[in-house]
């Protein structure tokens, strides 16, 4: 059986102190019990209590951090919400669809599923940090979901969905913070080589930091990359001062 223990539900900017505590509510009703707060600017009000009727552990172990990349770093996978469309990414799940692409991870991946604010979703700037996107279908002509419904939705899917998914052995996959500084030194690299002087710089790194996630890369391939990178600034600075090496 599929361990929702692995499963953190992620809260980018919440505003609302009701929604703190929906939210909390109903993971618990659906066996969800990791929290994270990212950026919060919500307090914990008495509406965020009443809420919370029952679940107010989860409340109080939630851990709060400053930046979604942060949050992120000892995940291996991470999923965006909302509806706001971003082509560097493959495809968009329904949220069922995301719950069977969940059951070919294996047993010590850790997953989180990220909400942005209540306001905006999830910018562009949050989701060069995900891996996949799930979308839940709406009516078109009012797509908007309220925080804690479409947590609610998600959770439901996850909790039937993975409730008798076996576990799978093989390869973990590299956590995000690997992932994440392999990417900055190879935008470093770029920036050295004059590549991300072109166009939409951003893009292009939003566009490799896909690239790197539907490669589905492990702790041993993170290795091989870094070291490319540093024989690469090796070689590079060698050229550039053949003295310093004895040459």
């Amino acid at each position: 059986m599929f361990d929702l223990g692995r499963i953190a539900i992620v809260l980018v900017e919440t505003s609302s102190p009701g929604n703190l505590g929906s939210v909390a509510r109903v993971m618990k009703n659906m066996g969800l019990k990791r929290l994270i707060l990212v950026d919060c600017q919500a307090d914990l009000t008495e509406e965020t209590r009443q809420r919370a009727r029952g679940a107010h552990d989860l409340l109080e172990k939630a851990v709060r951090t400053n930046g979604l990349a942060s949050a992120l770093k000892s995940f291996h996978l991470s999923v965006a919400t909302g509806s706001r469309p971003a082509r560097w990414f493959e495809r968009s799940l329904r949220p069922r669809e995301m719950a069977a692409e969940l059951k070919a991870l294996t047993p010590g991946d850790q997953v989180a599923i990220v909400f942005g604010p209540e306001r905006t979703g999830l910018t562009n700037e949050h989701l060069q940090y995900c891996h996949w996107q799930v979308k839940i279908p709406t009516a078109p002509a009012f797509p908007s979901l309220n925080l804690a419904h479409a947590v609610a939705i998600l959770a439901y899917e996850l909790s039937q969905g993975l409730s008798e998914s076996p576990s799978k052995e093989g390869r973990e996959l590299a956590e995000l913070g690997q992932i994440e500084a392999f990417s900055q030194d190879l935008e470093e690299c770029l920036k050295e080589i004059q590549f991300l002087k072109k166009q939409n710089p951003r893009e292009i790194m939003m566009t490799l930091r896909q690239m790197l996630a539907r490669a589905a890369l492990d702790d041993r391939d993170i290795r091989i990359l870094r070291g490319i990178l540093r024989q690469w600034k090796w070689y590079s600075r060698a050229n550039t001062h053949p003295g310093r090496d004895g040459g």
